[in-house]
């Protein structure tokens, strides 16, 4: 293969002859967006976004398509390439509908992920949701109780019945966390070294200090109050917001090592030159103090106060003569909480004066429900023209009757004096709370707004002054929501971290799709659930007291609350390709308005969600459904613009040829194809990865298992294994989460006469341990067994073979779900002699008694791999599996050994002997006088005649003399102990190559009839559902298992295990590559498989407990040759370490090196064996269903 010489971007790089631009670009770490690009499967270039420019060609090439040449000079990013990539993205977006972001999320002015924390607390995941929330507010337990949540007022719930709690849900989350004994501290990043001023310690500075920290500089907060929070606490009454809960939250950021100094006002005991001189940046968030004027006459008056003062003052519990008759001016939420501190303070009447009617009124429902229950009068169309003296002080109002003319700039109608008609009211005191502003003595060097506020621009918060930046209600429009504050310094300290490296970079709003078309008639199938009614003080027990009225959400309330989300936002954000990309080129698709389709369906698949009004038809997923999985449920229906990827006849996908392996979701880049989520709740979030091994069949492919705390999220193709090539089926894709929390087993259970019931983790390993002991001194060690689960880790096999003979002293050591005896009788190893990768390489496979698209899909491609190569494939099997339609012949005998015989025969007839075998003589004379079927001469003369042959089957669907009589073959031929040619054994699970190496090798029938016998009285069973018919006559009968298995029904005692998710160790897959698997949560009961025999062993007398699993790997790697250093090892590797990946080289695994060759005249050909992992087979009967 010639190599040739490439430039791009100004970058020398080297590829191969027959590549394209963009192989040759992402060898070199060059990146060019694809959409409609996946190495699998053939290049279809729809998208049109990887287009480059090449030198001496005047036209854009796609780099997908393009073959390189040598000496071309290309450039990926020129400003006609940019041009070109953002007008195909606008294209595309133009009829993409959906919701990047759900309503809610794009109505918070902080950012914050209300669906993200929502769909947390609805699966449990608290600390999860709490973490989430205070990525973009650190003061949710504060801002949960006063938001007036612009994101319930967007929620599209309210279409149904009634807007989600976002806020309580918030609040409920925080108040958790400040509870527990480990609340939550963000990581600090590593010291920059750089130090910030803040000033202001309202939610504002206090949030700015916060994220400041997370970026890794040294923040000073500087505030003119003695104690930090700002209006949080002297503008909101303690009933709603009480002091400990601002100040836990506060504690949490002082914690952070911000440093507060308090007492300190600009202009009088700092100046800004200070801050200038002695910090790199400088943020003001100082709030609105002042109440706005009421400009009437009489306003300056004793006995008139702005609504701040006056909550500032109550709060600090300063004295103020308020008397009986109170009069607040004002409809918005300062208002309420001013009427409902004077009912507090002792007022006989208190009065709400405002000018529009209660529908207008800005203040949240629930106040003004509130401050009406506590007695508050409520008079509407009136305003006040004067505040009359008498002695001194303020003693009447005078009120303009009003009344609605049309709406105004607010989309409120305008209220308008009605000529001659006042109305006079008596009051002790007059409280104004129409507005407030900011007080800016010692801010002159900064320029100011016509509003009296600091001018900063919009999207970088910089004020006129370099190094000064501004946010909340001091700036531009003036005095907005706590939230409001909290979103600006999250924005403005990523402007800061710009600035402090030395290029100022303005925050960009992301652009995102959204729908705005839905109505309630989109809804109009859902069932009407309202929301959870929040526990509260009585009126009668609150207006007397500061006690808070909210009493808060119980679990079971703010889970059932939090279930209603209808889960507008998409479930692939996080990974959408198209977002990304429409962020990077800056689109403006608008400008290609016009038809848009309206097409979305959910058929009702279990594991796949289609939403063809994301499609942009990129073919992805119809190709790698075709090309790579030969499967073709999905094709591009209709013609133009109407295109559609869909199933043909409008079928569901489920009643297609779809075999549901996620391949399509894998690769969809927008989201139209996405996984319909095994979770309580559906919810996009950013999760953790943990690269693990597949615990269903024995082809180990590797997955990335995705979590969110203890909740296992879903399980994704990890593109970069050797095992897999990034190809998963149903089992792997879907069936991850085994340990579902709410169903399977979380402490022991012990049977108390007919009945299991609760017990002890010590109660239940003692009892399963010393019942085995004393059957043992009772009857021998012979009278134990134990059966060990080839779902388990090495780590896990080891220590309880280890407990069975060491500690039991018994031989009695099986698998149930192994099919003992086979090549291993003739060869040596009970094990694959060849490599998966090999079979891709092969010219002839032989596959027999395997359902391989079934049972093993991710080694089924590898053959269809081959054959598409052009290898030839026969088929011998009694059941039709999808590897049929690619075989030159498919062979369905009769269950016996005839045709098996025949094969040996022909091939001993063509003069074919072993060099390096016992028994060969012995094999021919047993087939003296046999005549081989024409089927079986075919089969041998196209065995004979390939120079790669490889002979797959199925170790649990064959007999035991069948898989002899397949070695019997390989090793007369000579077709064995050579690259490319030999045998793959598959097997029933993840790890039952391990179960053999570690010499579990007792036959279950054996087990069985010593039960049967009476001589055999207790069994315990690590992870197998042993069929009950083979339990009758024990004495005692112990499980460890995830769920309540059938048998485990008849058990004496069950211990809970833990999943595959929730353990470590390793696996050694049919090829004999051993692998690690990683714990993706911890376990969720407390205790690791190993951890339990490990406390079984302690009770029986084992001094020194293994401290961690990789001790027990250590032991492994001692008690297994061929696993020698493993524990050395982090990545995979075959056994035997250090040797060749191909087995029999140099001879068969016996003294001699000899095969045994096995003359078997008669017996079955098939005999197909039932899982004995309770999951597994749960897993299958959902698979019927589809």
């Amino acid at each position: 293969m010639s190599v040739i010489n490439l430039n791009i971007n100004g970058k020398e790089v080297k590829g191969n002859a027959g590549q394209t631009i963009l192989d040759i670009a992402r060898a070199n770490k060059i990146e060019i967006p694809t959409m409609c690009f996946d190495e699998r499967v053939e290049i279809y270039g729809s998208c049109g976004l990887c287009v480059v420019e090449v030198e001496g060609i005047p036209k854009l090439l796609r780099s997908c398509a393009t073959v390189a040449s040598d000496g071309m000079i290309i450039n990926t990013n020129t400003d006609r390439v940019k041009s070109s990539r953002k007008t195909a993205l606008e294209l595309l977006l133009s009829d993409h509908v959906g919701d990047c972001r759900p309503p809610c999320v794009l109505a918070c002015p902080g950012y914050t992920d209300c669906q993200g924390y929502v769909g947390l607390a609805a699966n449990m995941e608290y600390r999860e949701g709490l973490k989430l929330i205070k990525e973009q507010l650190p003061l949710p337990a504060c801002i949960g109780r006063v938001c007036p949540h612009p994101c319930e007022t967007a929620c599209r719930r309210q279409l149904v019945e009634e807007p989600i709690s976002i806020a309580y849900l918030k609040s409920f989350l925080a108040d958790i966390d400040l509870a527990s004994d480990d609340v939550f501290m963000p990581e600090l990043g590593e010291p920059t070294g750089k130090k910030v001023a803040i000033i202001g310690g309202g939610p504002g500075g206090l949030s700015a200090a916060y994220f400041l920290r997370v970026a890794g500089h040294e923040a000073t907060i500087y505030e003119q109050m003695p104690e930090m929070g700002g209006m949080l606490r002297y503008g909101i009454p303690e009933y709603r917001l009480p002091g400990h809960v601002i100040d836990q939250e506060i504690d949490i950021i002082r914690k952070m090592n911000v440093r507060f100094v308090n007492n300190v006002k600009v202009g009088e005991q700092l100046d800004l030159s200070y801050i200038r001189n002695n910090f790199d940046a400088c943020y003001i968030s100082i709030g609105a103090w002042k109440s706005t004027s009421l400009r009437v006459k009489g306003e300056d008056l004793p006995g008139v106060i702005g609504g701040i003062d006056f909550l500032r003052k109550a709060t600090i519990n300063e004295n103020m003569m308020i008397g009986e008759r109170v009069a607040v001016v004002g409809g918005g939420n300062t208002a309420m909480d001013a009427c409902r501190t004077a009912v507090r303070l002792g007022a006989k009447e208190v009065y709400v004066l405002y000018r529009r009617t209660e529908e207008e009124m800005p203040a949240e429902l629930i106040e003004i429900k509130e401050a009406k229950e506590e007695g508050v009068i409520f008079k509407f169309l009136v305003s006040p023209l004067e505040i009359i003296e008498e002695n001194g002080k303020a003693a009447r109002i005078k009120l303009q009757k009003m009344e609605l003319g049309e709406e105004d700039a607010s989309g409120r109608r305008k209220p308008i004096p009605i000529e001659g008609s006042f109305e006079y009211l008596d009051i002790d005191l007059v409280i104004g709370a129409i507005g407030q502003e900011s007080a800016l003595d010692g801010f002159e060097i900064l320029e100011k707004t016509k509003r009296g506020t600091i001018a900063v621009d919009e999207n970088s918060y910089q004020t006129n002054v370099e190094g000064i930046f501004a946010g909340g209600d001091v700036i531009n429009e003036g005095a907005n929501i706590a939230i409001k504050a909290i979103g600006d310094a999250k924005r403005a300290v990523g402007v800061i971290n710009s600035y402090l490296e030395g290029h100022v970079i303005p925050y960009r709003r992301p652009y995102v799709v959204e729908r705005t078309h839905l109505t309630s008639e989109h809804y109009k199938d859902r069932s009407k659930e309202y929301r959870s009614s929040m526990p509260h003080l009585s009126a009668e027990e609150r207006k007397n007291n500061f006690n808070e009225v909210n009493l808060g959400f119980t679990p079971e309330q703010a889970v059932k609350d939090a279930m209603r989300c209808l889960e507008c936002g998409c479930g692939d954000f996080f990974e959408c390709k198209l977002y990304n990309y429409a962020n990077d080129y800056d689109v403006q698709p608008e400008r290609f308005e016009g038809e848009v389709h309206y097409r979305e369906q959910d058929d009702d698949h279990p594991f796949i969600v289609r939403n063809t009004d994301k499609c942009i038809l990129c073919g992805l997923c119809v190709r790698v459904c075709d090309q790579v999985m030969d499967n073709g449920a999905l094709g591009l229906v209709d013609r133009g613009f109407d295109t559609i990827v869909k199933p043909a006849l409008d079928l569901r996908l489920a009643d297609t040829s779809c075999i549901s392996c996620g391949q399509c979701v894998s690769v969809c880049p927008v989201g139209a194809i996405q996984e319909r989520l095994q979770i309580d709740k559906s919810v996009p979030v950013e999760t953790e990865k943990t690269k693990t091994i597949c615990s269903f069949c024995s082809v180990g492919c590797n997955i990335d298992i995705e979590t969110s705390g203890e909740m296992l999220y879903r399980a994704v193709p990890d593109k970069d294994s050797k095992v897999d090539e990034g190809l998963l089926c149903v089992k792997g894709r879907f069936g991850y989460n085994q340990g579902k929390q709410k169903t399977r087993l979380s402490k022991p259970l012990v049977r108390m006469g007919d009945e299991l019931v609760e017990g002890t983790w010590d109660q239940g390993m003692r009892l399963a341990a010393k019942k085995l002991q004393s059957l043992k001194l009772q009857y021998g060690p012979e009278s134990v067994a134990v059966a060990i689960s080839d779902k388990l880790t090495n780590e896990e096999i080891f220590i309880a073979k280890k407990f069975a003979s060491e500690f039991l002293g018994t031989e009695n050591i099986t698998c149930f779900n192994r099919t003992y005896g086979g090549i291993k009788d003739v060869l040596g190893y009970d094990a694959s002699s060849n490599t998966f990768e090999e079979i891709k390489q092969s010219d002839f496979i032989l596959v027999m008694g395997a359902e391989m698209m079934k049972d093993h899909t991710i080694a089924a491609l590898k053959v269809k791999h081959a054959v598409d190569r052009g290898a030839r494939m026969v088929v011998i099997n009694n059941s039709y599996d999808q590897i049929n339609e690619w075989s030159s012949a498919v062979d369905c005998p009769d269950n016996d050994l005839t045709c098996l015989r025949g094969i040996l025969k022909v091939i001993i007839d063509k003069g074919f002997e072993p060099k390096n075998a016992e028994g060969f003589e012995e094999l021919k004379a047993s087939l003296e006088g046999l005549q081989p079927k024409p089927e079986a001469i075919d089969i041998a003369e196209l065995y004979l005649e390939a120079k790669k042959p490889v002979i797959i089957f199925d170790q649990n669907y064959l007999t035991a003399e069948a898989a002899k009589m397949l070695a019997n073959i390989a090793v007369i031929s000579g077709q064995i102990g050579k690259p490319r040619r030999g045998i793959i054994q598959l097997k029933p699970k993840n790890n039952s190559q391990g179960l053999a190496d570690l010499g579990v090798d007792k036959p279950w029938k054996d087990v069985v009839e010593g039960i049967r016998a009476r001589k055999i009285k207790g069994l315990m069973s690590f992870g197998e559902d042993i069929p009950v018919e083979y339990l009758d006559g024990l004495e005692f009968f112990g499980v460890q298992d995830l769920y309540l298995t059938p048998s485990g029904e008849k058990a004496d005692v069950v211990i809970p295990a833990v999943s595959y998710a929730e353990s470590k160790g390793t696996y050694t897959n049919s090829e004999r590559r051993i692998q690690w698997t990683n714990t993706a949560i911890p376990p969720l009961t407390g205790y690791a498989n190993w951890q339990v025999i490990n406390e079984m062993m302690y009770i029986l007398g084992r001094v020194n407990k293994y401290k961690k699993v990789e001790e027990l790997t250590e032991e492994v790697s001692k008690a297994v040759p061929e696993y020698k250093d493993l524990f050395k090892l982090d990545g995979s590797t075959y056994w035997p370490i250090g040797g060749t990946e191909i087995l029999y080289t140099r001879g068969f695994n016996f003294p001699d090196g000899k095969a045994k060759l096995a003359a078997i005249s008669e017996g079955k050909l098939f005999d197909k064996r039932i899982s004995t992992d309770y999951v597994e087979k749960e897993f299958a009967k959902v698979l019927e269903e589809i």
